[in-house]
């Protein structure tokens, strides 16, 4: 009998499937703490030695559920058996799964005692070092990593491919991975320059941070990462690796006449191409870099994927390609059910769901009556939450997201308010930095927050911080757990398969989330808590089918929608901007862009699919938009998503423009008149470009944010601008009518939807084209070389000396709070840093979390120079 017919006889009906799932059940119920669940019916007793000797055969198989029984029974036998010798067995399943993070974790929680193999026969002793050495992944000649299965190969499809798509669900080690195999590239001399593109600027911050401590390991201390998009950081010759979302490379690749060649480029979250309103943009953004460098390595990264090999279809004839798909179990995810008890709302039940359906693990009790569904939420968190930390809820709005964690500190209200150093700075800068009835300023002290896209990202990353460290206990989150942030939770509680108001999620949106649940290396134990499954308003399909992300781009997709994208191209040349649809106007501008650019159609990856008769159709549509335009290749290629026939437009009113030219310029944001400037050009953009600051009304709005924010205002004195602004409405008859939070929320969203995306992209185009038409009139010398508009929007600063602070890896608001205290505007990084290490600033009256951040900005530069000067000294 092969051994893959034991491994499917064991998990089937006539093996020993029945005492695994009991096992499971028990497990799944102990998982949040001895007390918390009610599990009378579930038995205590297993026969480990048979049950562990199954997991032994079942960890050698391929099958995803075969690997999920090995270490369900492994991390089982570890954290709950008590008895010695079966917890050292559970250990060695792990190394046989090659899941060494979890072994190193148990030995950790001192459930494992240190020195395995040194508690085994000699065999085993022999076969433990093997795994060890087949696991092992060299770094350089001094360090190693020991990889999970899917880490290993990655590896090795890394060291022969040219291209690799590689897809695995959260917590499988992917980008720790790439993120080594990256720095090991440039520490042998394979590469000189690369760029990393993430979704969201968290990740970026995120992924920026995980190199400068990576490169350390390396000794590559002297190889410059930035996330900051200047020329400069190529000017010199010098290594560097940039990480960038899709807006900022586009801003990098602008800087010079000739886009940078990159030698390597990893695209993070990858099936984001198939976003309506970025995807293009990225399509974009991948497509420069490769006409840069045809010989630049591409590496795609996506969440569990049924079609990774799509994003191999543009690589070059010859170059080696490879996929890398994952069917690696290394954290236990249990999926529950949690219902009310009918006719007793403070008595609930939990269920384990399995192939076999749901299956009763327990009871639990809510504090208090849950009187509406917001309270629901709050009160189960708390329920199965109060034994650890870790729990994360997920809400649809940052408004419940506020409203939950509220109601969660006031359940704790019998818990003493933490005296905790750190969170009481977290509270500090909430009060300082964003407004003292900011809600957070409180909730902290009870190891509670909220977490949105919008905060600003020291704030953001202080939660993530303090959630991953336990002392943030609760979290309640909006979607931007599915947008690229890589924050992981011991529990998640769900109620309803819903993103945003009124938005289904994906099922793909809805497991990438639930994978959030189960830290590896961190937690043995994921559970996914899913609300109110039984009301079909709530949950219309029940629970979501586990299934792969279909990798489509959005060109792919809208050009699917032939008749209606022919019926546009058709209409576009006389098209009023009010009439500008998004979803069609980002790949017209792309499809009108590439013909512009090339003189056909024929060979844009999207077209390539289509018969010969449609992709002429297609041609023949556009070329009545391209027979008048004169603007130059270089402005359409480096403005993505707007099209060349806007662009035509605005360049035709700047020809009109009878005044004096220099009245289309803007003025530097510290003179008064700015502001009016803004509303000017903002109306231009609405009438030649797209309405993105329309309707009239909201011009104003608008420009104040842009404005505020480019002349490097905090959020609190926006939020004070506003509250100001607000108070003299007729509306609000005394301050206690505000609505604080709101207007906190609103000012955050704009800065993030206005101030750093609509204007720095329409006012990139906007000052592209006016450069243009100043050429034209032969008064190039009065165009300001120093507009660069786009890049002081993306960081909201307007000074060398605030883009040098963000520059050495200091948030936007560390480097306004300490620019006050600088009188110039022009340092450079040396001496910036001379300023910093006369610590000077440590007697300002600066917020603590402020000055947390620059002193591990001064650690990671000694560090960076300590081991420049260990390496000389060698």
């Amino acid at each position: 009998m092969g051994l893959e017919v034991i491994q499917e006889w064991l998990v089937g009906p006539d093996g020993i499937k029945e005492e695994l799932d009991r096992l499971r059940l028990w497990s799944a119920a102990l998982s949040f703490g001895p007390d918390t669940i009610r599990h009378d019916n579930l038995t205590s007793e297993h026969d480990w030695k048979r049950l562990l000797f199954a997991a032994s055969i079942l960890a050698q198989s391929e099958d995803r559920e075969a690997q999920e029984y090995a270490l369900m029974v492994a991390e089982a036998a570890i954290c709950f058996s008590e008895d010695r010798i079966f917890q050292d067995a559970g250990g060695l399943i792990l190394t046989r799964l090659s899941n060494h993070r979890a072994v190193q974790l148990a030995q950790e929680r001192e459930f494992l005692k240190p020195n395995l193999e040194s508690r085994t026969g000699t065999i085993e002793q022999l076969l433990l070092t093997r795994r060890r050495l087949q696991s092992e992944i060299l770094l350089n000649e001094n360090d190693s990593i020991l990889g999970n299965r899917f880490q290993n190969e990655l590896w090795s499809s890394l060291a022969t491919s040219h291209w690799l798509s590689a897809t695995a669900p959260t917590a499988a080690g992917k980008t720790y991975a790439v993120l080594n195999w990256l720095l090991l590239q440039h520490a042998t001399g394979k590469a000189k320059s690369s760029v990393f593109v993430a979704p969201t600027r968290a990740l970026v911050s995120e992924v920026e941070h995980q190199l400068n401590q990576l490169k350390l390991n390396h000794e590559l201390n002297k190889l410059t990462i930035t996330s900051l998009p200047i020329n400069e950081i190529d000017s010199d010759d010098k290594p560097f690796i940039a990480v960038f979302t899709q807006e900022r490379l586009h801003i990098f690749l602008n800087a010079k006449p000739q886009p940078h060649p990159f030698d390597i480029a990893i695209i993070d979250e990858a099936q984001k191409l198939s976003d309506e309103r970025r995807g293009v943009i990225l399509q974009d953004a991948i497509e420069r870099v490769t006409r840069a460098n045809e010989q630049c390595r591409l590496i795609f990264l996506s969440p569990h994927s049924e079609n990774p090999d799509v994003l191999l279809e543009e690589a070059p004839s010859g170059v080696t390609t490879a996929v890398v798909p994952s069917n690696t179990a290394t954290v236990m995810q249990n999926v529950m059910v949690a219902e009310q008890v009918r006719g007793n709302t403070k008595e609930w039940t939990l269920s384990l769901s399995t192939n076999d359906g749901f299956k009763p693990l327990g009871g639990f009790s809510l504090f208090d009556r849950p009187t509406s569904v917001r309270k629901r939420m709050a009160f189960v968190a708390l329920a199965l939450g109060k034994e650890t930390s870790g729990t994360l809820i997920y809400v649809t709005t940052a408004d419940s997201a506020e409203r939950v964690a509220g109601l969660i500190y006031d359940g704790l209200a019998d818990e003493e308010i933490s005296d905790d150093e750190e969170l009481n700075d977290l509270s500090e800068f909430c009060d300082k930095i964003i407004h003292p009835k900011f809600q957070l300023v409180h909730l902290v002290k009870r190891g509670v927050a909220f977490h949105y896209g919008n905060m600003p990202s020291l704030l953001r990353e202080e939660i993530e911080r303090l959630f991953t460290a336990g002392k943030i206990r609760f979290l309640v989150s909006t979607s931007t757990l599915i947008e690229g942030v890589n924050l992981a939770c011991r529990t998640i509680i769900i109620r309803g398969p819903k993103k945003g108001i009124g938005r289904d999620m994906s099922p793909q949106d809805f497991w990438n989330l639930a994978g959030r649940a189960g830290r590896w290396g961190a937690d043995f134990y994921g559970n996914i808590v899913c609300v109110d499954v039984s009301k079909p308003a709530v949950w219309p399909q029940g629970l979501p089918n586990k299934t792969a992300y279909p990798i489509r781009r959005e060109t792919d997709q809208v050009i699917e929608q032939f008749d209606d994208l022919s019926e546009y191209l058709s209409q576009r040349t006389e098209m009023k901007t009010e009439a500008v649809n998004g979803k069609l106007e980002h790949v017209a501008a792309y499809l009108m862009s590439w013909q512009y650019r090339e003189g056909s159609l024929r060979n844009a990856p999207p077209v390539k699919k289509l018969s010969e008769d449609r992709a002429n159709q297609l041609e023949e549509l556009i070329k009545p938009s391209l027979e008048a335009i004169e603007i130059s290749q270089e402005i359409v290629d480096a403005n993505p998503g707007i099209s060349i026939v806007a662009l035509q437009r605005l360049l035709t009113y700047f020809r009109d423009f009878s005044a004096d030219p220099k009245l289309l310029l803007p003025i530097p944001p510290e003179d008064e008149e700015s502001v009016n400037r803004f509303v000017f050009i903002f109306d231009v953009i609405n009438l030649t470009l797209a309405p993105v600051f329309a309707p009239e009304q909201r011009v104003l709005p608008c420009a104040l944010t842009t404005w505020d924010w480019m002349r490097g205002k905090t959020l609190g004195q926006m939020i004070k601008a506003r509250l100001k602004r607000e108070r003299a409405k007729p509306e609000y008859q005394s301050d206690e009518e505000l609505p604080y939070a709101k207007f906190i929320r609103d000012t955050m969203a704009a800065v993030e939807e206005i101030a750093r995306f609509l204007a720095p992209k329409y006012l990139g185009a906007y000052l592209s084209v006016l450069r243009q038409n100043f050429h034209e009139r032969g008064i190039s010398e009065e165009f300001p070389d120093d507009l660069t508009y786009d890049l002081f929007l993306e960081f909201g600063v307007s000074t060398r000396t605030l883009i040098t602070l963000i520059s050495l890896g200091l948030s936007r608001t560390s480097s306004i709070e300490l620019s006050d205290y600088l009188g110039r505007t022009d340092l450079n990084e040396i001496e910036v840093l001379q300023r910093l290490e006369r610590g000077e600033w440590e007697s300002l009256d600066l917020p603590a979390l402020v000055k947390r951040e620059i002193r591990r900005v001064i650690e990671q530069k000694k560090l960076e120079n300590s081991a420049d000067s260990n390496m000389e000294q060698n």
